[in-house]
C-alpha cells in the first residue's frame, strides 16, 4: 500500500500559502532564484530536498531582501529578486551585559 505524503490526501493538494522568507543579510544563492524544472511526482526535487509539495515553475526565492552597509553578496540580481527590501542603516554597536565592564572596589 502506498502512502501519500504528508499534506496531500489523495489526488488532492492544500491551497499553497502566499508567505515569504527572509533571506538575511549578505546574499542568497542564485540557484533559489531558478524555477525549478525537476518536481517528482510527490512534489520533491533533487535541487531542495528539504522542501516540500513542490510544483514545477517553483522557485526557493526568498521574497524579502535584507540590506546593510557592508554586506557582502549583495548584487545586482540579489536585488533584482527581490519583492520587498528591508534597508537597515545606522546600525551600531548593541552593548549587552558581557560588553560592560565591571569595577570592583
Amino acid at each position: 500500500m502506498r502512502h501519500a505524503p504528508p499534506g496531500v490526501i489523495g489526488n488532492l493538494r492544500p491551497p499553497v500559502l502566499a508567505g515569504k522568507s527572509n533571506s538575511g543579510e549578505g546574499g542568497e544563492d542564485p540557484v533559489r532564484w531558478e524555477h525549478l524544472d525537476n518536481i517528482d511526482k510527490e512534489g520533491n526535487s533533487p535541487t531542495f530536498p528539504h522542501l516540500r509539495g513542490l510544483q514545477t515553475g517553483d522557485t526557493a526565492n526568498s521574497r524579502i531582501k535584507q540590506v546593510a552597509s557592508g554586506r557582502f553578496g549583495v548584487t545586482p540580481q540579489f536585488l533584482a529578486n527581490a519583492d520587498q527590501m528591508e534597508i537597515k542603516i545606522a546600525q551600531g554597536a548593541k552593548p549587552g551585559e558581557i560588553s560592560q565592564i565591571e569595577i570592583l572596589m
